[in-house]
């Protein structure tokens, strides 16, 4: 994402950086990494952040703060308002392998949360394209393609929900192999003619 979206100059924006693992092996001078207790530059809550942040935007966002539902959802909206034009978002942790690793609270060290619940309200949005990536416990994909774009709020209902409902909507889940990933950033990324 960052090599098609201005490599050295993409504007790069990570929410929750922990020990920098990835905000570390990010190549661009233009980077910004939000985490209010390890890593990154800006020591402070994404809510903090996007708070004072109303004017810059950013070409490839990464989504992986606070694994809960709730969080997610709120990081997802706000991302999304700051996210330039042919912007891409990418979120970590959308496809738990067991109710334990989706458990809020956390019950065991490999932890998803219950961040799927925001991959559900993605899949039936109206001017994004999405995808979960199934690689890594799931890593979405997130390109505006409409700034008039809409994301359900089905919080209601989403929030009582436990895994049994994840597997049930697995199956509706626009989840992708790697390579195809790949190649949709690729094709999606060319220059018409």
């Amino acid at each position: 994402l960052i090599s098609v979206s201005g490599g050295q100059n993409c504007k790069y924006l990570e929410i929750g950086c922990a020990s920098n693992d990835l905000f570390n092996s990010v190549f661009t001078s233009k980077k910004t990494g939000v985490d209010p207790e390890s890593g990154g530059n800006l020591r402070m809550t994404s809510d903090d952040f996007f708070h004072n942040n109303k004017d810059k935007k950013y070409n490839v966002i990464f989504i992986d703060g606070l694994h809960e539902y709730p969080q997610v959802r709120k990081d997802t909206l706000n991302a999304l308002e700051v996210l330039d034009e042919n912007g891409w978002i990418a979120f970590h942790d959308f496809l738990p392998s067991s109710w334990k690793e989706q458990n809020v609270p956390r019950v065991q060290p490999s932890w998803t949360g219950d961040c799927w619940k925001m991959a559900v309200e993605l899949s039936r949005s109206e001017g994004l394209d999405f995808r979960i990536v199934s690689i890594d416990h799931g890593v979405g994909l997130l390109r505006k393609l409409n700034p008039n774009f809409s994301v359900p709020d089905l919080s209601l209902q989403l929030s009582v929900a436990h895994f049994e409902r994840f597997v049930e909507e697995l199956p509706n889940l626009p989840v992708i192999e790697f390579n195809e990933a790949i190649n949709h950033i690729n094709t999606v990324m060319k220059p018409s003619d």
